[in-house]
Formats: C-alpha cells, sequence, structure tokens
C-alpha cells in the first residue's frame, strides 16, 4: 500500500535548516495492548506561592484589604487630598481582625486610595462590586465616592454610595456595583467622602467578574488557563505553605489552618506566610479550593499537616488535634448537610452537596533522613503518619491515603516503613537531561507495592529565564514513561503552576502573569499536550536507529562565576604535539597596550560582534536569578600588558568567552589560572561549539567547595562528574584538559581529578495509547536534538485512515515565551492526509520538538 502524508508544513523552512535527517524507526505493537491508562494519570497542584492566589488566580484587586499586611502603617494604602489615615488596634470589627484604618477627613474629597497588587487591570463596559465595613467616631452622614482611578490620575469609573452612619457601629456595605468606562491595565481604588468627618475601614474588597460566576472567586483568564489542562485532580494548599515556619511574630501558626479559611471573608483572619515571604488574606480558602477544584472537573487531594514545619514541631506523642482537622476537613467536604456539624457549616458556605474527597495526603516532603530530629521536617514521621492513617481509614475507609517519600538527596525515593500506605508522593526538581535519563525510570518498579504520585516535578536547573523549550521537552520525555507506566504511576502534577512576574520567589513557573496579562510557559503548552492527548490503554512501543554518537565541541573558552580571575600562558595543542593555540605575548613598547597586539588578540579572541573582548551573549542554558543578572552584566574582560586574561566584574555569573578557533577532535588544552577575588574559582571552557552547547570544568565551584565538569546542550545542563575542591586566592594553578574524541581526562597542576566519556543521547523518544473512546492510536514523539528526524511509524497489528499532528516545536531549545512574545513557543496542529488505510506513517520530526500523532483506525 502507498500513503501520502504531508503534515508540519508550516515548519517547512524550520525542518530544510536543520541539516541532515536521520531514520527511526517507530514500532507501534497494535496487537497487544498493554496496562490501562490511570484515569487520574495528569492533574495540577495549587500552592499559594509567588503571589500565585493572593494578586494571581483570586480575584480579589485589593491588597491588604484588612489592614494587617503592616502592625505599623497601612502599607498599598495612601492618602488622598491632606487625609490623615493610621492604622488602630482597639474597637474593631471582630475578634479574628487585628487592626482597622482610622481615616480623618477634614474636607470633602478627602480620602484613601490603593494600589492593588502592582496595579488593577480594568476594562471597558466591566462593572466591578465594592464591599467593606465601616464606622464613624460620631455620627456621620455623607457620601463615599467609590472610584475606579486610572494610573496616571483621573477616573473611569465612580459610584455615590450614601452613608447614614450611628457611632461607633461597624455597618456593612457590600455589593456596590462600579462600571468601569474605559480601560486601564495598572488602575488604582479611591475611596473619597463629601463631608469631613472620623472613620474606620476595613475589609475592603474590590472584584471582578470571576470565573464561572462564584463569589469571592476566581481571576478568569488565570482558572481558564487551569481549565484548558483538564486536569483529572487538584492537590493543594501545598507545599511548605503547609507547613509554615517559625518567627517570633507566629510561631506555628503561619502553617495553613484551614478552619479559618472558611465562611465570611470578615472571620477569616488571614495569616502570614513566612516561608514565601508575603501576608495571605486566606479569601481563597478551602471552600475556594474545594469549589475550584469540582468547577474545573478535578478530584480534590487535600494536604494536612502532621504537626511538622519549618523551625518547629508538635510532639509525636501529641497529635490529637491536627488528626481531629484531618479528620474534620474530610467532614467538611463529604459530610451530610443535615447531619454533621462541618456538612452543616459546607451547606451554609453554599455547597449543599458533598464535594466527594478521596485523596488526602499525610504531610509534605516529610520523609526525608533525620527522624531523629527536625532538622529536615521529618522527626518521627512514620509515627505520626500511622496516627492519621489508623483514624482516617476508621473513620473514612474510601478515603486513599498518600505518604511521603524522601523529597531529595536521592533518585530513588523508597517507603522505609511496614505500615499500610495506599499512594507515595515522589518530588523531583532537576535538569533537562535528568528528566530525559529517567525516561525508562518506573519500567521496574515493583507492581506489588504502592501506587506512585509524582506530587512534584519540573527543570529547576538549566532553564532559561522563565522556561525554555529544551526545559519543557526533557518533562514531556518523562511524562511519556510516566503513561507507560501508569499502572503503577497513577497520578502526577507539574510544579508550581502560578508565578507573578513582580514576585519570583521560586522559578520556573508553567503560567506567568502581572495584573492584567498572562500567558503559558513551553512547559504549560507540554502539560496540556500530554494530558489532552491520552488514551486509555497503554500500546507497547519501541523504537530503533534513534541513537546519536556523542561529540566533544571543537572550540575552547573561559568563564568564572561570583570570582575575579586571571588566564595565562594559554597553549593548545593537536596529538601530535602541533601548537594550534598559544598566548601571544604584547609589544613591549608603549604601543603595547594599544590597538596592535589588541588587534593581533582579535584573530583569536572575538565575540558575535567581532569586537575585542567584548564577550558572547551570557550562556542562556543556566537558569535562576544567577543567570538573570549574567546578562544584565555582562563580564569585564581585559589582556594586561603582560599577557594576563582578566575577567575583572566579581558580580558577573556564566559570561562566557569563546574563541573562533576551530579544534580538531583530539587536542590538549594547558592554561594557568587563578581566583582573585570573590567566593568561587575559574571556569575553563572546552568542547564548545556556541555559548549553549559546551562543557565547562568548574574549579572551586559551590562555594569554592567544588570541582566539577558541566555539559551545557542546547539550554540544558547536566553533571557528568564531581569531587570535593578548593583554591586558594591568588595562586596560580596549572590546567590541563587532553579531549580525545567523546572522552575527556582534566588535570589540576598534574593530579587527574576527573575521567569521563560523553553518554550515548536518544534521538527520538516515543510512547503510544490507544483512545478506545474515538478509536484513535495516540503516538507521542518527543526529539530533543538539533537535528530533524523523519521517523517510519509501523502500525503493527492496525492500519489508520486519517489523522492531525500536534506539534510543539521551534529553532533553538533555548527559546521561551515571554510577555511580550507570548506565543513564541506554542503548538499548532495540523491534519495528516492519507490517500488510503495504511498501517505506516512517515512523520517528519523537527528539531526541539514534541509531535503528538492522532490516527484514527
Amino acid at each position: 500500500m502507498h500513503t501520502h502524508t504531508r503534515f508540519f508544513s508550516g515548519l517547512a523552512a524550520l525542518l530544510m535548516a536543520a541539516g541532515a535527517a536521520a531514520q527511526p524507526v517507530v514500532n507501534v505493537d497494535a496487537a497487544h495492548l498493554g496496562a490501562t491508562v490511570s484515569p487520574r494519570l495528569y492533574g495540577i497542584f495549587f500552592e499559594e506561592i509567588n503571589h500565585a492566589g493572593d494578586g494571581g488566580l483570586y480575584a480579589e484587586l485589593v491588597q491588604n484589604r484588612s489592614f494587617e499586611d503592616d502592625a505599623d502603617r497601612p502599607i498599598h494604602w495612601t492618602e488622598i487630598a491632606g487625609a490623615k489615615a493610621s492604622l488602630v488596634t482597639d474597637g474593631l470589627l471582630n475578634d479574628r481582625q487585628a487592626h482597622a484604618l482610622r481615616l480623618e477627613i477634614s474636607k470633602p474629597a478627602q480620602g484613601v486610595r490603593n494600589d492593588g497588587y502592582w496595579g488593577m487591570n480594568f476594562r471597558q463596559q466591566t462593572t466591578y462590586t465594592f464591599s467593606a465595613w465601616i464606622k464613624a467616631e460620631k455620627a456621620y452622614k455623607g457620601k463615599m465616592i467609590v472610584s475606579l482611578s486610572k494610573s496616571n490620575g483621573g477616573y473611569i469609573g465612580q459610584t455615590a454610595v450614601t452613608l447614614n452612619l450611628k457611632a461607633g457601629k461597624w455597618t456593612p456595605i457590600k455589593d456596590i456595583k462600579v462600571l468601569a468606562e474605559a480601560s486601564d491595565a495598572e488602575g488604582r481604588l479611591a475611596l473619597t467622602f463629601t463631608e469631613p468627618g472620623t472613620l474606620c475601614l476595613d475589609v475592603v474588597s474590590l472584584f471582578p467578574p470571576t470565573y464561572r460566576g462564584r463569589p469571592n472567586g476566581c481571576r478568569i483568564d488565570l482558572a481558564e488557563l487551569l481549565e484548558a489542562l483538564h486536569p483529572k485532580f487538584m492537590r493543594f494548599p501545598g507545599g511548605c505553605y503547609v507547613e509554615g515556619q517559625t518567627t517570633p511574630r507566629n510561631n506555628l501558626h503561619n502553617r495553613f489552618e484551614w478552619k479559618n479559611t472558611v465562611g465570611p471573608i470578615e472571620q477569616r483572619p488571614g495569616h502570614l506566610s513566612v516561608n514565601w515571604g508575603y501576608n495571605i488574606t486566606d479569601g481563597f480558602g478551602y471552600h475556594e479550593m474545594l469549589q475550584l477544584s469540582e468547577d474545573l472537573g478535578a478530584e480534590p487531594l487535600f494536604v494536612v499537616n502532621v504537626g511538622l514545619g519549618h523551625g518547629w514541631m508538635q510532639p509525636y506523642d501529641q497529635l490529637e488535634e491536627y488528626i481531629q482537622e484531618a479528620l474534620d476537613a474530610i467532614e467538611y467536604a463529604n459530610g451530610d448537610a443535615k447531619t454533621t456539624k462541618w456538612g452543616a457549616e459546607r451547606a451554609k458556605n453554599g455547597h449543599p452537596e458533598p464535594f466527594g474527597l478521596r485523596l488526602l495526603e499525610v504531610g509534605n516532603e516529610n520523609a526525608n533522613f533525620y527522624f531523629d530530629s527536625n532538622r529536615d521536617q521529618s522527626e518521627h514521621y512514620f509515627d505520626r503518619y500511622i496516627q492519621f492513617y489508623r483514624a482516617i481509614k476508621a473513620k473514612y475507609p474510601d478515603v486513599q491515603i498518600i505518604g511521603n517519600v524522601e523529597s531529595w538527596g536521592t533518585d530513588e525515593p523508597s517507603w522505609r516503613s511496614q505500615h499500610p500506605v495506599d499512594i507515595l508522593d515522589e518530588h523531583y526538581y532537576r535538569s533537562p537531561s535528568w528528566f530525559e535519563k529517567n525516561f525508562h525510570k518506573y519500567d521496574n518498579y515493583d507492581r506489588n507495592g504502592p501506587k506512585i504520585y509524582i506530587g512534584e516535578y519540573a527543570v529547576t536547573q538549566g532553564y532559561g529565564v522563565n522556561g525554555h523549550l529544551t526545559a519543557a521537552l526533557g518533562e514531556a520525555i518523562y511524562m511519556q514513561g510516566l503513561e507507560r507506566n501508569s499502572d503503577i504511576v497513577i497520578m502526577g502534577s507539574y510544579a508550581p503552576i502560578f508565578v507573578n512576574e513582580h514576585n519570583p520567589a521560586w522559578r520556573p513557573d508553567m503560567i506567568r502573569f502581572n495584573a492584567s496579562q498572562s500567558f503559558g510557559t513551553p512547559s504549560y503548552h507540554v502539560q496540556q499536550m500530554m494530558a489532552n492527548n491520552i488514551g486509555t490503554r497503554v500500546v507497547p512501543v519501541e523504537v530503533n536507529g534513534n541513537t546519536l554518537a556523542p561529540t566533544i565541541g571543537h572550540r575552547i573558552g573561559f568563564s568564572t562565576w561570583g570570582t575575579k580571575a586571571e588566564f595565562r600562558n594559554l597553549e593548545v595543542k593537536d596529538k601530535e604535539g602541533k601548537v594550534l593555540l598559544k598566548s601571544l605575548t604584547p609589544d613591549p613598547s608603549p604601543k603595547g597596550e594599544g590597538s596592535d597586539y589588541l588587534e593581533e588578540m582579535a584573530k583569536s579572541f572575538t565575540s558575535k560582534s567581532s569586537k575585542v573582548y567584548t564577550p558572547l551573549s551570557p550562556w542562556r542554558g543556566d537558569g535562576g536569578e544567577a543567570g538573570r543578572r549574567a546578562r544584565a552584566m555582562g563580564s569585564v574582560w581585559q589582556l594586561t600588558p603582560d599577557g594576563t586574561l582578566q575577567q575583572q566584574n566579581q558580580r558577573a555569573e556564566g559570561s562566557v568567552l569563546l574563541n573562533t578557533t576551530v579544534l580538531p577532535d583530539d587536542y590538549d588544552l594547558h592554561v594557568q589560572a587563578r581566583r582573585m577575588e570573590g567566593n568561587e574559582g575559574f571556569i575553563i571552557v572546552f568542547g564548545a561549539e556556541d555559548d549553549e552547547n559546551l562543557i565547562w570544568w568548574n574549579l572551586g565551584g559551590w562555594g569554592n567547595g567544588q570541582h566539577a565538569i558541566e555539559h551545557m546542550a542546547d539550554g540544558g545542563k547536566n553533571t557528568l562528574a564531581a569531587q570535593q575542591g578548593h583554591l586558594e586566592e591568588g595562586r596560580w594553578y596549572d590546567v590541563e584538559i587532553q579531549v580525545r574524541g567523546a572522552s575527556a581526562r582534566c588535570l589540576l597542576d598534574g593530579q587527574l581529578i576527573h575521567e569521563f566519556s560523553l553518554p550515548e543521547r536518544q534521538s527520538l523518544y516515543a510512547n503510544a495509547t490507544l483512545d478506545e473512546r474515538t478509536g484513535e492510536y495516540i503516538v507521542k514523539l518527543v526529539n530533543p536534538t538539533r537535528a530533524r528526524q523523519n521517523a517510519r511509524i509501523k502500525l503493527n497489528g492496525a492500519t489508520v485512515t486519517q489523522g492531525r499532528a500536534i506539534v510543539l516545536a521551534s529553532e533553538n531549545g533555548s527559546d521561551e515565551n515571554s510577555m511580550r512574545a507570548q506565543l513564541n513557543v506554542s503548538p499548532v496542529e495540523q491534519p495528516i492526509h492519507i490517500s488510503e488505510p495504511t498501517s505506516v506513517i512517515m512523520a517528519p520530526v523537527p528539531p526541539f520538538s514534541l509531535n503528538i500523532l492522532r490516527l484514527k483506525k
């Protein structure tokens, strides 16, 4: 039979530029179906971090609405026209509030303004709902003008509220509607008054329209991004947020306590999240989380505290309060509205029917290594766990209990207890190459043991700025392994979801937003594509011809990390001893400090802009704040008259100066180097093709405590070899690197420190499922390399008649999305044209791509 397949046409230019194509064969064994795919496999994990809730998903526009964010002053509020504002702690609205705002109005048009969470997004012809509590020291008659203020002054919407206040009595102002007559992405809320008087305000709130019209609900665009993932479960509320952290101010009471987060918002005291550094209103509380889970069609998964937190612990034999808190939480979610206390409370709060909570996790990352103390929040974890397990199972036998295993320090976490457990929660924050290498991680897991939930995972090493495509493809490969093994791995959720761009306490995150805009990173698109294209049965897959021979690049260079350093006496020879590169000795004459010898050096060391000692664009594969600082600051490279190359910017981190000479496969590099000032040593770059694909020897890294070989490939980073090591300040060291094809030996002062060979790499990763509901075979192909693949897909035991392809690809693995280019890396869908029934599909697989083929029988 013949088939004519044309797709990915929109990527034609990319394919033409990708170089010679390999042709792996993907054998899909359609005749022998495997395990049933877990119906819960892909979900989401919400944690209050990065202003993910307050200032994000929770739609409240007023920041510090209850005046609890600071004990001394009403931050985020400013006085208008000479009004006097101060905090008071007496005569409060109720015993749940600690402060209120006292406002002295001496003349008309005075008042206060709130700046929101880095601005309020007002949209033309949209109605906003205002509410507040107010009282007067003396009887007060006048009007309060509720105004939507423009960021640069003036108003785009106003409503006057007539006040007739009795002295000393708190009065609710509810459901005041204000129409925005124009748009402003960084607006403010202004409250002004028509008559003099002394007033107190508390719980001042302004809501836009919310997701599904829920009162006290969610921001529409952010909730819709979650909805597009079609999550099967939602884990909440954290994370470290569950545990809290000891402070002199709050002790252990900054942990999440669900009973403080339900009911009217004026009855919620809020609390300081010490872990993530800001005050929480608790407006997006337990009830709202359950409601959002239901609205998303996701099963709720609640995480409870086991009496452990960061810097505090409750004795493990005094956990009655914590266990009862967990039991009451289940009753709130599931209890009968007429016969149970907490079920009745749920109904009072607007949800008479049970939410159906069936998943509960006992602790968050509390089973690490120090069970004899609380050094890593693990003190007597299993003794704590079993008390919760027995109490919950005795009353709610249908609730599945999730236990903790090690969350760091090992790639092989395990349940180190004889206690029964239903599901284990594994967490992995690693590099793109780690996720790629763990494609087969779960192939040999014990099928008779507990089921596995990957509760938190993400590329957090070598991800770029917001999260690049290479990071997302590493995660996609790992997810392919989860799908193939979803008889044992029954759930998985990326973490974290959200980051407000004004408060990036953790990077990366799969949804980035500000007051008015939001977008998904490549990791978000991977999560969406994988979750929305999953079948019901695993189909066995075998791929042939998909390995790439490892190669070490052919250029050398230098870098530093938080340290000033110097380099001299560079010499590079081929294996026959011929000198290929050598440091130039400058002309000793006065003009030697000028253009003559610098021009000579320019022949050897240049940048992309061909300017002498202007460094290359900083290495984009490095993520986090350090990489951003490197990009912002660059480096200061200078050549002294005696031929010493200096990097003089102690703050520079990871900026690379590459040599333009292309070296042979085999060469020896010699150089002398020393650290001058700073916390670390120096870096010798070798095996480089460009500033995203290189190997470097990081000497005296990690606070001058370790030497390591790090491999950067297409924006991802992996450690190939490491050992303890320290460099003395000001001492010259002799560095030698012997490169032989795909292997290298690294010597320091003549002593062998590292010897390694690059491992083979797969050029294509594949898995498949059958969707028995639609009759489609879903074949997923990930190409994490820069080489185009022409995959031959053979369906053994089936023929297909039509299909479509969903492709996430870009020219470079380091490509990202940003607020200015929100869809720079985003999926496209195209038909697969099949002229007659066939069992063979030819699929051009672009470089750096996730490809999902839906092939209909």
